[in-house]
């Protein structure tokens, strides 16, 4: 089952990430020569990308492919879908530091890309200062959560196309409707769904800390340096501890601690929670 590896989005502020991701995060950040910043929060060449445009947009997800199900298995499985996944060129491959990569398209024109043999260097990151570093690793880059136009299609995409499973759903009032919270692996937050009629876009990304020094340290400087944040608490649904601020471009970024995972499929049942 594939897991959230790297995503890229466009703003016009991408330069703006050069001072914003280390400053409030410790992240580090490195702008190549078309202008795209990397920022990194651990050993993967980059986890996200940060590209220049004229709007703030989306414009593909990264997903990991497990080595017990072969990239040719999953883009044979998303063939017989109805997808049309597309092989990657090598160099797109080796742009995303990885040594193979399959993308197509979701039911609403996202880009998805597939790929194998990420490059990874143990103890490469150097981040703005000092920290424990975040949980990734099989758990993948952290927590993703995307506007969509129809739950119910998206819902059939990711279940039963890509094969994550249900963790839990929220219902966030009559104006906001439900959030579905969708798992692969032991994170129990990594995908979340709200439908958004006439939008599909990146809402929100989560990062989460080894040490709840770090998330503390983060959070003295948004409050003092950012103008759009929301205070610490925690999350109902996996009890992470965390804070969250808009970035340059244009989405949340949340960074937390203490998360529970999940138990195995055969100990773990989808809740329906009301806050």
């Amino acid at each position: 089952m594939p897991r959230i590896g790297y995503v890229g989005v466009q703003s016009s502020a991408h330069k703006a990430w050069t001072r914003f991701g280390p400053r409030v995060f410790g992240f580090e950040c490195g702008p190549r020569g078309d202008g795209t910043v990397r920022v990194r929060w651990d050993d993967r060449a980059y986890r996200l990308a940060v590209h220049p445009g004229q709007s703030d947009r989306v414009c593909y997800l990264g997903w990991e492919v497990d080595a017990d199900e072969p990239l040719d298995e999953v883009a044979a499985r998303l063939a017989s879908r109805g997808y049309a996944p597309r092989n990657g060129s090598p160099r797109l491959a080796a742009e995303r530091g990885a040594g193979r990569l399959v993308w197509f398209e979701d039911p609403f024109g996202l880009r998805h890309e597939l790929v194998e043999g990420q490059a990874e260097w143990p103890g490469a990151y150097r981040g703005h200062r000092a920290t424990s570093g975040a949980v990734t690793g099989e758990s993948g880059m952290g927590d993703v959560v995307l506007d969509v136009p129809d739950l119910d299609r998206a819902l059939t995409f990711y279940l039963d196309v890509l094969g994550m499973r249900v963790s839990d759903a929220v219902h966030l009032g009559p104006q906001m409707g439900e959030m579905w919270i969708l798992r692969h692996h032991p994170r129990q937050h990594s995908l979340r769904l709200l439908e958004t009629p006439g939008c599909h876009g990146l809402r929100q990304l989560v990062v989460e800390a080894r040490h709840l020094s770090d998330v503390e340290v983060a959070w003295d400087v948004a409050r003092r340096e950012m103008d759009s944040f929301m205070s610490p608490g925690r999350r109902a649904s996996d009890n992470m501890l965390l804070f969250r601020v808009r970035t340059p471009a244009g989405f949340d970024m949340c960074y937390g601690w203490g998360a529970v995972r999940a138990r195995t499929d055969d100990g773990w049942a989808p809740r329906y929670l009301v806050p």
